[in-house]
């Protein structure tokens, strides 16, 4: 999978290796840090073009070379992440590959996890990992992947109502209750097909 153009986005967790970065988005729009975010990024390889937080995480600006742009929100209302999706969607940027969002904390991913869904209804927002890319999803999600391939199904609504094809355990307007009923499907076509009729899920294939 391929996410070209996106913008590269670092939460403060861990991230994936550089070759893996670069095998999901050769040519980032841009390069924006939540905050501790650019720590990861420098030790990625990657210069941030824009730091927005408020600021608690950042080992030392001084590290940061001049082009680099520090966006300070002070408030304790939201997350760092928060904090970025708000700056990054007022400046009209609406793709994101966001990595180095788990790996540390369980609790800072799993409020990543769930931030990225809620955000999903506002643009076009996708994970990744060293293992697997995350998609927020609340109509469709189309996908080319290989046949065999690892594909859950996490429901963030109750009742959420989804049609999948190409899938081994296909469903057809299958209600999933909140939680874990749709790991570890598998892909049986190259080409698979996700529809939310209700609700909103996050689809998880391992891409490795």
């Amino acid at each position: 999978m391929k996410f070209d153009n996106f913008s590269l986005v670092f939460c403060n967790g861990q991230p994936p290796s550089a070759a893996r970065l670069r095998r999901l988005v050769s040519r980032p729009a841009s390069i924006v840090c939540a905050d501790g975010g650019a720590n990861k990024a420098l030790l990625t390889g990657y210069v941030p073009n824009l730091v927005v937080g408020d600021l608690d995480s950042l080992d030392n600006r001084t590290d940061l070379p001049p082009t680099s742009e520090i966006v300070r929100v002070p408030s304790q209302a939201n997350t760092d992440f928060e904090k970025t999706l708000d700056v990054m969607l007022d400046r009209g940027m609406d793709n994101f590959l966001v990595t180095a969002f788990s790996g540390g904390r369980i609790d800072h991913t799993l409020a990543n996890l769930i931030i990225a869904f809620e955000y999903s209804r506002k643009c076009h927002i996708v994970l990744a990992d060293e293992e697997y890319v995350i998609f927020p999803v609340t109509e469709t999600l189309g996908e080319r992947i290989p046949l065999g391939t690892t594909v859950s199904l996490i429901a963030m609504v109750d009742e959420t109502v989804i049609t999948t094809d190409g899938l081994e355990f296909e469903l057809s307007k299958a209600v999933l209750p909140k939680g874990g009923h749709g790991v570890s499907n598998r892909s049986a076509a190259e080409d698979i097909r996700i529809v939310v009729r209700e609700g909103g899920l996050l689809v998880m294939i391992k891409d490795v």
